[in-house]
């Protein structure tokens, strides 16, 4: 009898065993249970198409092997079962790029790096990139046309306190925001600097600036920065006049709404992390009889996504375009182009009253994505030439000043003793030090715009 009872188990812990080996298959045919798909960025792939050639070279087989596997049922629970394992017991992200840090704050690896200073670029190529934009801006103020920079805040810079190991010990080098925002303080280009004053206001802000499971600035630090940027561009206009934002009442909740849980949903666990009480504010746009937008043209990282998603550059900047990243166009229209390589870019650029460069602080080694390079050779075309050409008149001219004064010359003429090398290499060596220090001095070179 028992060993009957032991038959009867072991088929029904077999059949047990057989279902739950088909349930993937049964779900991937069927689709009978509603299983949430991933979260973040990745390829999706596509159901390859059968054709007689691909099947017998093997390329069909591998392809629908492929597409089975990301498709299969259930997938996506055991992915995030197997990311919460993780979470869990070894405080790991299974998301490219994600640190968790103390208290279970979400880092982006770039925004801890640029803060860090780890993706310094050099003073010279800040430098030479502000001389750009002084020329731009210069250029196109004749044409009454403003440009402003406006540079954001970083989740790094805003909450260094909770870098894990080992990066809260690594000492802080100089980073290109210091270094731009020097240059740029001493240019006559317009810069906002929302990145300095978020952290200023961190301990006196009614709500989070920053989200703890987010890589992006609040729902409500976004308004904030929305409200400023509309305030300061109506005064320096006189010709025209934004709408601006009435916060209608603040909703508060630890259930994050839209990009406040960014990275959390990115890392595709099972169970929520414990988040900051956040505010939600409302608004409404308050139109003026005298209300005259201007539009305004704006070039920005994801930092500009949620402004843009709820209207700024279609209510208050006259239908503006977003250029995301210098790459698409923003809003999407089927009869016009989608991306920026496509376009005519001074033409494009003469349409707008204003330009607004924005960008966050991990994105500044790469500011602002092209877009003054580009344009800078279409209104100046031979600079490269001019400069090396000044630099060469320059260069000669110090030679030629050298070889007229004897206690210079008699300097250079030890030097070249002590370096065993020639008369004439050491005089153009001390004439390009010269140059150099020119440069250092902010003598930008000065070229008409075609």
């Amino acid at each position: 009898m028992a060993a009957i009872q032991n038959i009867k188990s072991k088929k029904k812990l077999s059949l047990l065993l057989l279902i739950l080996l088909c349930l993937p298959l049964f779900q991937y045919y069927t689709g009978i249970l509603n299983i949430g798909p991933l979260k973040g960025s990745y390829d999706k792939l596509e159901k390859p198409d059968f054709s007689v050639r691909s099947w017998f070279n093997g390329e069909y087989q591998n392809n629908y092997q492929e597409y089975f596997d990301e498709n299969i049922g259930f997938r996506s629970f055991f992915v995030r079962i197997y990311n919460q394992v993780h979470y869990v017991l070894y405080n790991e992200a299974r998301a490219n790029g994600i640190i968790i840090g103390k208290k279970k704050y979400l880092y982006a690896k770039n925004y801890i790096r640029a803060h860090l200073g780890s993706d310094f670029i050099g003073r010279d190529s800040i430098k030479g990139k502000v001389g750009k934009i002084q020329m731009l801006n210069d250029t196109l103020q004749k044409k009454g046309i403003d440009l402003i920079v406006l540079f954001a805040p970083g989740k790094g810079s805003f909450y260094p306190e909770f870098f894990p190991k080992p990066y809260d010990t690594i000492a802080h080098g100089v980073t290109n925001y210091e270094v731009y925002r020097e240059e740029l303080q001493k240019s006559d280009i317009k810069f906002l600097d929302f990145n300095g004053w978020f952290r200023n206001m961190k301990d006196t802000s009614s709500y989070p600036l920053f989200p703890k499971t987010g890589i992006h600035w609040s729902k409500y630090g976004e308004i904030v920065a929305a409200d400023s940027i509309i305030k300061y561009i109506n005064s320096i206009q006189e010709e025209f006049i934004i709408p601006e934002m009435a916060i209608e009442r603040i909703e508060t909740s630890r259930k994050m709404r839209d990009t406040d849980d960014d990275i959390e949903k990115g890392m595709n666990i099972l169970f929520d992390i414990k988040d900051l009480k956040m505010g939600y504010p409302q608004f409404k746009w308050i139109e003026t009889p005298h209300t005259n937008q201007p539009k305004v043209l704006t070039v920005a990282d994801s930092y500009y996504w949620g402004m843009f998603n709820y209207g700024i550059s279609r209510d208050a900047f006259n239908n503006g375009q977003f250029w995301f990243y210098n790459q698409d166009i923003y809003p999407k229209k089927s009869k016009e182009p989608l991306n920026v390589k496509d376009i005519n870019l001074k033409e494009e650029v003469e349409k707008n009253d204003i330009i607004l460069l924005l960008s966050t602080d991990a994105n500044l080694y790469k500011f602002a994505f092209g877009f003054i390079e580009q344009l800078f050779d279409c209104y100046y075309p031979n600079f490269d030439d001019l400069q090396l050409q000044k630099n060469e008149e320059r260069i000669n001219f110090y030679i030629n000043a050298i070889r007229e004064t004897p206690q210079w010359l008699k300097k250079v003429t030890k030097k070249a003793q002590s370096k065993n090398i020639s008369i004439e290499e050491a005089i153009r060596e001390d004439a390009k030090y010269m140059v150099r220090q020119e440069k250092e001095k902010g003598d930008y070179l000065k070229v008409s715009p075609e």
